[in-house]
């Protein structure tokens, strides 16, 4: 449409330097407009004291599983690591909006497609996905399939996710071994001394990004995935544990 020609190509340094520094400029931002707002409506509870457990009994109320979920002290750090690397890779979709929009404009109006904009935002979207895992299993997101787990009592679920665990704890490992065997193959040993590569992997277009973070990430995304199953199957043990006290004080659970 202009007969503009825009040759504009993204940095290195910019790209991950956004990926970097913009989610902890706007994480920034929103927990001081949090601030500002004193008691938010619908915030989420956190699980029950011994003293409310309490009075939901004495109330004769049927607890339920989520009545019954516990913490301690590592599993409030595990949710926080998790919950943070969620929120963190979240506000890549900003710069993924902001890069389409230019992607688009630059197309259609001055006729000057690029490919380092599909090439950016696909190696971040799946950055995104790897380190997010964690965020989605903190909050129940995963896919379950459902054929006893909703019909079971609390001792039941806590059970079944005890089970469970193992098999998934399996999966985190074989993926955290092999996250961790693609990237030091993409670095080279001159570039860092545990590296087994002979040269830093990059991306075989003309824009040559550099693959061995995006590598980083599948073993970043399993290392988180793994510390929240651990942290998972300590609350589950929890569970079992705050069953069985109160099945032999004679309580209804």
């Amino acid at each position: 449409m202009f007969d503009v020609q825009i040759t504009f190509v993204m940095p290195h340094w910019l790209y991950w330097g956004g990926l970097l520094l913009f989610p902890l400029v706007m994480m920034v931002f929103v927990r001081r407009a949090e601030k500002r707002r004193a008691g938010v409506p619908g915030a989420e509870e956190g699980p029950l004291t011994s003293d409310e457990l309490e009075e939901r009994i004495f109330h004769d109320r049927t607890l339920s599983y989520e009545d019954l979920k516990a913490e301690n002290g590592f599993t409030r750090f595990i949710d926080r690591i998790s919950g943070f690397t969620g929120v963190f890779v979240a506000y890549w979709t900003v710069i993924a909006v902001v890069t389409y929009f230019y992607e688009v404009t630059v197309r259609y109006f001055f006729d000057s497609p690029t490919n380092w904009a599909h090439e950016s935002m696909f190696l971040m979207f799946g950055m995104q996905y790897l380190i997010a895992g964690a965020y989605a299993y903190l909050h129940d997101a995963h896919v379950r399939v459902d054929l006893f787990y909703s019909k079971a009592g609390p001792r039941g679920k806590a059970a079944l996710d005890i089970f469970t665990s193992v098999f998934f704890l399996i999966f985190a490992l074989a993926l955290l071994w092999t996250g961790w065997t693609f990237f030091s193959n993409s670095v080279s040993a001159d570039f860092l001394p545990f590296a087994t590569g002979y040269a830093n992997e990059r991306s075989f277009t003309e824009w040559q990004i550099a693959y061995w973070p995006v590598k980083a990430a599948i073993f970043l995304g399993a290392l988180f995935l793994l510390l929240q199953g651990v942290g998972r199957l300590v609350k589950d043990i929890l569970v079992m544990r705050r069953v069985s006290a109160l099945e032999e004080e004679g309580r209804h659970v």
